[in-house]
């Protein structure tokens, strides 16, 4: 019987810790919206704060782009899996060279404040929210807004 409860009382704290985090259970309804950068360190390097405000995410559904300026840098879809620690999300390019190809990530969403690491394909997932030298990690904060 204390076997039982116990297993139970796992189950039911493995729930709360899923879908308690920042606005809850992560899922593409909370990624939506308009995001503006707040920092952005690539490689290892400091990316400039003037250039970095310059950078706009747009998450759909489904699409994930990055501009600078009127310039698309980045548009894909994407998916995410909020059963993993920290959560991954795929972005799959839908055009040029990186048509189809994934760029795999980490997220995290607290608040209206994202922070994304990512490679682009061809490199292993990011563990750690960290960029550094020769890594070809992206460390990127976002803030929102505007939601979609």
């Amino acid at each position: 019987m204390h076997r039982y409860h116990f297993l139970i009382s796992l189950f039911v704290a493995l729930v709360t810790f899923t879908t308690c985090r920042g606005d809850g259970p992560v899922n593409t309804k909370n990624l939506q919206g308009v995001w503006t950068c707040t920092s952005a360190t690539i490689d290892g390097k400091a990316l400039a704060e003037e250039a970095a405000r310059n950078l706009k995410l747009t998450l759909t559904a489904d699409r994930y782009k990055t501009e600078r300026g009127e310039q698309v840098l980045f548009d894909s879809t994407y998916s995410i899996d909020p059963t993993k620690n920290p959560p991954q999300i795929d972005m799959i390019g839908t055009e040029g060279e990186l048509k189809g190809k994934a760029a795999l990530g980490i997220f995290k969403l607290d608040g209206d404040l994202l922070t994304i690491c990512y490679v682009m394909p061809g490199k292993e997932r990011p563990t750690a929210f960290a960029s550094q030298p020769q890594s070809g990690a992206f460390l990127v904060a976002w803030k929102r807004s505007a939601k979609k």
